[in-house]
């Protein structure tokens, strides 16, 4: 019996059809049981990645100072601006793979390419602000390995301040701190499946220091990806804090002050591993001031600090890793 059912045409069509449609069924429920999931990243000890980074750095200053002539006051307003791209290599290396699924990370900096300030200072106040900026960009290009942990969501445990230059940002150091994990070739993962179309907004609260009446929001959205090396998924986060300075023991007499700071990310990312292929990235603090009533003015002058960031990552493949093809880095909008 069992020869006459291996023979039969009709018997092995039939099971040929059922081991076929169970083979799909199979295929459907993990793609189906996949897209509930949220992504996660995969490390293989021992693999390693190139990357060109650039960072575009602009420090403003605006307000407005007071005029007279005469007995007229007037307000006559001014701007001062330095900005400096800077650009390196990273290479990042997977030593080595834990129980948990987080991996430990070496990333070598190197292949700097010097700061480069674009345009010329308009008075020397503005020169001072450039010669500052650049002094610490400068002193920042020099070839080290950053060491951390990184989880199979994205979070990096363990960088350290050697990790992003050091810009001179007052308390609290928003810019910084984003800028520390931005700068890295990784993306930070949501715990949510990829689901187009969907965009999605959570608050988030923390106590800053020196700031009051704080609120914040990160949203974010899956975004389809154009056709590359391999498959990939884009994913867009834009983070946003507002609030107001605390009153001064240095500043007694100045007036109240906004504060907000918008950061967004547009990154590429694989969907065989979770790799970042490529980034987007700009972020930006504001400090707005209105400063002290002045006699014959209507309304008091304003100031307002700015320093925003504006960052690239590209991955090298099996190109020199020397230089880019696209235009500086922006975020999808952009700081607002």
């Amino acid at each position: 019996m069992s020869d006459v059912t291996l023979h039969s045409p009709a018997i092995s069509r039939t099971t040929f059809l059922l081991g076929l449609l169970f083979l799909v069924s199979c295929a459907c429920a993990d793609v189906c049981s996949a897209q509930q999931k949220p992504l996660e990243r995969s490390f293989a000890a021992g693999a390693a990645h190139r990357y060109r980074v650039r960072l575009i750095v602009r420090s403003e200053l605006e307000g407005q100072r007071p005029v007279s002539t005469g007995s007229r006051t007037s307000i006559q307003p001014f701007t001062r601006a330095a900005e400096f791209t800077l650009s390196w290599r990273a290479t990042q290396k997977i030593a080595g793979v834990m129980q948990d699924g987080s991996a430990g990370i070496e990333e070598a900096l190197d292949e700097f390419e010097p700061a480069a300030a674009r345009g010329e200072p308009t008075d020397e106040e503005a020169k001072k602000l450039g010669d500052a900026l650049g002094a610490a960009l400068a002193r920042w290009t020099v070839p080290r390995t950053l060491r951390f942990r990184e989880t199979p969501s994205g979070q990096m445990l363990g960088l350290g301040s050697d990790g992003v230059p050091a810009l001179g940002e007052s308390a609290p150091p928003l810019l910084t701190l984003w800028l520390l994990r931005a700068l890295r070739p990784t993306a930070t993962l949501p715990a949510r499946p990829i689901v187009f179309g969907e965009r999605w907004q959570e608050p988030r609260v923390a106590p800053l220091e020196s700031w009051i009446d704080v609120q914040g929001a990160e949203s974010g959205e899956w975004m389809d990806a154009p056709g590359g090396v391999e498959p990939a998924v884009r994913l867009h986060v834009v983070q946003q804090i507002s609030g107001r300075l605390a009153p001064s023991a240095e500043l007694p007499d100045a007036g109240p002050a906004q504060a907000r700071f918008h950061g967004e990310s547009l990154s590429s990312i694989s969907l065989l591993n979770a790799r970042l292929l490529s980034a987007e990235r700009s972020a930006m603090r504001e400090i707005t001031r209105v400063l002290g009533a002045v006699s014959g003015l209507a309304q008091p002058p304003q100031f307002r600090a700015r320093l925003a960031v504006q960052v690239q990552i590209e991955d090298c493949h099996d190109n020199p890793c020397l230089a880019f093809v696209a235009a500086p880095a922006r975020g999808k909008r952009g700081p607002q």
